[in-house]
């Protein structure tokens, strides 16, 4: 439960991004009320100016589709990324609508591609927009299937379920989609990998592109607190594999690959 809602106004919103082939990224929201545990975006703590942890706090930035008109006239063609640390489809963009409004802006200019990452179901209410969008993919991130998981680390995200159905009414609209398997969590995703390829095929992703867990950004104590209140027995050999991770994901990775046989699968490590 999000306990400081708070309305900002940014000077800028079509950001520079340093992540692979994406050169923008938009984030309409500071924090994000899905509140994960593993979640690396909470670095951004530090440029908050809140005293609420993770999870707690959302700062919406009302001016947001106003200063990308402004902004993406005078920009180079390129992927912009939506959203890169929050979710763009968080609760508040039910009442904001600030995602929509941008996309709205951006269709105008048909030449930048958008590639939009969400655990939200919501996104199915701007499919008018997408449809009309010439160069736009979305992605749904998933690295489990387990509700009670979800509960207890992804605590504001839609069900697993929901996403799935979302990734495939888009796919069955023309819309290009993948599978987002990040964090792949360590003894946890492993049990649903299986599934997930089989998901995102039935749901006609293109792809599946499987990331690590980033645990540099302050994420640790709230996983293991997670670890502790949902399969306490397997603390101990999480921290173990956590020291020394690539064997772990190389060994991962092979078994994935078998499974990746009629969709193309992309990875991290």
């Amino acid at each position: 439960m999000v306990e400081e809602v708070r309305e900002i106004f940014c000077k800028g919103i079509l950001s520079r991004s340093g992540i692979g082939s994406v050169e923008y990224s938009i984030n309409p929201f500071t924090g994000c009320s899905h509140g994960c545990a593993y979640c690396y975006a909470r670095f951004m703590l530090r440029y908050a100016r809140t005293k609420q942890p993770w999870g707690k706090f959302v700062h919406v930035k009302i001016n947001a589709p106003t200063v990308l008109m402004k902004e993406i006239k005078r920009k180079k063609l390129g992927t912009v990324l939506l959203s890169s640390v929050c979710d763009p489809y968080q609760e508040l963009e039910k009442r904001y609508e600030l995602t929509r409004k941008i996309l709205q802006v951006i269709s105008k200019y048909n030449n930048f591609k958008v590639d939009i990452l969400t655990k939200s179901d919501l996104i199915i209410r701007d499919l008018d927009i997408l449809k009309k969008m010439r160069n736009v993919e979305v992605g749904f991130s998933i690295s489990h299937f387990d509700e009670e998981f979800r509960r207890i680390f992804e605590p504001g995200a839609p069900s697993v379920e929901r996403r799935f159905e979302a990734l495939n009414t888009l796919a069955k609209n023309g819309i290009d989609t993948y599978v987002f398997v990040a964090p792949v969590i360590p003894l946890i995703t492993e049990r649903d990998v299986e599934g997930i390829v089989e998901g995102a095929e039935r749901g006609n992703a293109r792809y599946l592109f499987f990331d690590t867990l980033n645990i540099k950004c302050g994420n640790w104590k709230p996983i293991i607190a997670g670890l502790e209140k949902y399969e306490p027995e397997i603390v101990e050999e999480f921290v173990e594999v956590m020291e020394e991770p690539e064997s772990y994901y190389r060994q991962l990775k092979a078994r994935i690959l078998k499974k990746c046989d009629s969709i193309d699968c992309s990875f991290t490590f």
